[in-house]
């Protein structure tokens, strides 16, 4: 950056995301030299009410006008995912460093669009991966990177939402949890192994809680999966199993394992975000004489996105691209994604990969 140092902020999209995490989190940072300076959101009324419970000087409906303010120089698209690669697009155009929201783009045609885009510009664009830069995910990825796990061969996720008492059970809309959760969790497995090649995908998606059991073919125009399991494959001969359920007939469940072949990582993820305890990890080690000792590292677990902001805004001052989440991997990511979409709609047929 030359001249004002200043990042002055605008957030497209004030939804919960936004309001709960993205703002709270910024200004948990306390860098005096960063302004949220502007707020959109295309319902009416939306961007004005969360401008004025903020302290956000100008509020629009129309995110253009947002962009077409020279003091703006750097934007958070926090929008449906459906609009996220056009926003993303003119935003950089205009002149503006990007912050994507996941699920980044609707698929990896889109990725690669929002990725030209932010090369052309010379802007600095991240996708908010931000458990990436958490501190227990940086203790993993050390303990990886050291052998303290063995080789490790295989990242398995199991989450599941339970079903409230009289909640909404049919999912119209939305992206499914297939990509809503997949999204950050694929995204993790390739970080965690090193950024392997995909060979393969298989995965099977069901319709069984939000939407009542309804056969895929019958469902209505869109109603999204509510439960999704798969197994991706990769060309160093590492594996990631995933297996996500919403408004499930099963206990609040989301745990990390990460097997080494003399180790494992096991992460609670509920146990750190719900009930914001610190005593959330649980690492296995196998000795050369077979015996195996536990041990529970107590660390302050990241629970905001206020590290991946850090980040954000040091790359700008820095004029650097960022190193750990730039788009590159977003592009594998819907890649996967792509195809395990195909290969639920093909009853689980095993999608192999170029």
């Amino acid at each position: 950056m030359h001249g004002d140092q200043t990042i002055h902020l605008g957030i497209i999209g004030m939804g919960r995301v936004a309001v709960e995490r993205h703002i709270p989190s910024i200004r948990s940072i306390g860098d005096s030299n960063v302004n949220i300076a502007a707020a959109a959101d295309a319902k009416p009324g939306i961007a004005l009410q969360a401008a004025e419970k903020h302290g956000i000087p100008h509020a629009f409906e129309d995110y253009r006008e947002l962009l077409a303010m020279e003091e703006i120089n750097a934007v958070c698209v926090c929008t449906p995912t459906f609009t996220h690669a056009q926003i993303a697009i003119n935003a950089l155009r205009a002149g503006k460093h990007v912050y994507l929201e996941k699920p980044a783009t609707l698929n990896e045609a889109e990725m690669r669009e929002v990725l030209q885009a932010a090369n052309e510009s010379g802007k600095v664009f991240i996708v908010g991966s931000n458990g990436l830069l958490q501190s227990q995910m940086q203790m993993f990825k050390r303990m990886i990177d050291n052998k303290e796990l063995g080789e490790v061969f295989n990242v398995t996720i199991t989450r599941a939402s339970t079903r409230s008492a009289g909640g909404k059970r049919k999912t119209i809309g939305g992206d499914g949890i297939s990509m809503e959760s997949a999204s950050h969790n694929v995204e993790w497995a390739l970080y965690f192994l090193g950024d392997p090649r995909p060979v393969s995908v298989t995965g099977i998606g069901y319709y069984k809680y939000d939407n009542l059991s309804i056969p895929f073919e019958r469902r209505e125009a869109g109603e999204v999966d509510d439960c999704a399991m798969a197994l991706i494959q990769f060309d160093n001969g590492s594996s990631f199993l995933y297996k996500a359920m919403r408004s499930a007939a099963a206990p609040a469940e989301y745990m990390v394992d990460i097997q080494g072949d003399m180790g494992l990582i096991r992460y609670d993820v509920n146990k750190c975000y719900k009930e914001k305890s610190d005593d959330c990890i649980r690492i296995y080690t196998q000795h050369l004489d077979g015996h195996m000792t536990e041990s529970k590292p107590l660390i302050e677990c990241g629970k905001t996105h206020a590290a991946m902001y850090e980040h954000f805004f040091s790359c700008i001052r820095e004029c650097n691209r960022s190193a750990i989440s730039g788009g590159e991997r977003s592009v594998v990511v819907m890649k996967v994604l792509d195809a395990l979409r195909v290969s639920m709609k093909d009853k689980g047929r095993q999608v192999a990969l170029d």
